[in-house]
């Protein structure tokens, strides 16, 4: 029983170590060149190693692990993972004994692995020492090196011309200001007001009271604009008043009265004349703009002599 105890504890480790196999592909390297460091281990029968990603330790004096694991599973028991392992230091370099956590039936058994030395060799330096400076090289015109940037032009050309594009139709699509007609002057107004009276001829189809009406406010308007009295807002008697102070003749003043008085006998009493007298309402409206008309450009003169007449300060 001792015996059988003494070789138990003998070959236990070994047995151990039997399971998770490291190795490497390169005993001997130079400084700063990479080896594969595997690790071959049985994962058979649903094992699971679940330490793989973080079996290295986080630092290793004078090497670093590049790449890995790369896996191969063809032969499930004997499952091989590879890392790259960089080196940077001179001399004997042992790569670390590693602890490989293994999930099996519920339970996680823990193997290592032996350490291994890699011998790794100084790089000696050149003897024919360091090589003269070389020439500058220019490097040929090549057409080709500069397509790479015609989109980039193409597509500033096409940002220039639509915004060329689009001001010029902002221009054109400006809005031209209407033009405000020249207001006529009140004898111009009333002639043309009494002519487009005359072509309607209402009191030839009957309505003389809309004749009478139409033709009273060419008149109320007439003296508006021409004297500056609110004549559209006063009776016919109050016309009557204003009238005899604009130092108008008898004779006109007296066919004013007439026609006031006969608009409102036919707006208001739907008197009848006699067609005689609507024949010629318009045109005693016209003789008084005629007769007005004379004074008033004499004001105009007479004001546009003063005001040049008046000094200038």
């Amino acid at each position: 029983m001792k015996v059988t105890l003494i070789i138990f504890t003998f070959l236990f480790p070994f047995a151990v170590y039997s399971q998770a196999i490291l190795s490497v592909d390169k005993a001997e390297v130079q400084i700063g060149d990479q080896i594969k460091a595997s690790v071959r281990i049985d994962l058979s029968d649903d094992r699971e190693w679940i330490n793989a990603d973080a079996v290295w330790p986080d630092s290793l004096a004078g090497m670093e692990v590049v790449s890995g694991p790369v896996w191969n599973r063809e032969q499930p028991e004997a499952t091989l993972a590879t890392w790259t392992i960089a080196l940077f230091d001179t001399g004997i370099v042992r790569i670390p004994s590693l602890k490989l956590n293994i999930l099996h039936q519920s339970r996680v058994d823990t193997f290592y692995t032996i350490d291994i030395p890699v011998k790794v060799l100084s790089v000696e330096p050149d003897s024919t020492g360091l090589a003269d400076i070389k020439d500058i090289y220019y490097q040929p015109f090549n057409p080709g090196y500069y397509k790479r940037y015609i989109p980039h032009v193409a597509l500033f050309l096409l940002i220039v011309v639509g915004l060329v594009l689009w001001l010029k139709q902002r221009k054109s699509k400006r809005v031209i200001p209407d033009i405000a007609p020249i207001p006529l002057l009140p004898h111009e107004w009333a002639a043309k007001a009494l002519d487009e009276l005359a072509e309607k001829k209402l009191w030839q189809r009957g309505e003389v009271k809309e004749h009478y009406t139409v033709l009273t406010d060419i008149f109320r308007e007439y003296l508006e604009r021409r004297y500056t009295i609110h004549a559209r807002e006063q009776t016919s008697d109050e016309i009557r008043i204003q009238l005899r102070q604009q130092q108008l003749s008898h004779a006109l003043l007296s066919d004013t009265e007439e026609l006031l008085s006969i608009s409102d006998l036919i707006k208001f009493a739907k008197a009848d004349p006699g067609m005689d007298i609507h024949a010629v309402t318009i045109e005693r409206v016209r003789r008084f703009v005629r007769e007005t008309t004379v004074s008033f450009q004499q004001d105009i003169a007479a004001q546009t002599k003063s005001e040049k007449d008046e000094p200038v300060e």
